[in-house]
């Protein structure tokens, strides 16, 4: 049994093959040269979401970098806070007003 046009068939395929293989050759040909002009650019898109887990990642790190700043100045005892300040006033105005000072 005999195909008819089978021939036809394998010649329209042999052509489109060569055909993507120059495709092919083209863009890889293409993509070398614009990565060796420098014109080759990549694109990002960063959706609402990421951003905002970014600025929260963020913050959360500044939190830690304070509360550690707060904790290491606490046991310098060198941290100033109104409680602080208000009593060292009290102290030193009974100080004064007990001649102490």
């Amino acid at each position: 049994m005999r195909i008819q046009g089978y021939g036809e068939f394998q010649q329209m395929r042999k052509a489109s093959q060569k055909d993507d293989a120059q495709l092919k050759e083209s863009a890889e040909r293409s993509e070398a040269e614009e990565v060796e002009s420098g014109s080759a650019s990549d694109n990002v898109s960063i959706s609402p979401e990421a951003r905002r887990k970014g600025k929260l990642r963020m913050a959360s790190d500044f939190r830690e970098a304070k509360v550690a700043d707060v904790k290491a100045r606490l046991e310098a005892g060198t941290l100033v806070t109104p409680e602080s300040l208000a009593s060292g006033t009290r102290k030193m105005l009974e100080g004064l007003a007990s001649g102490e000072l």
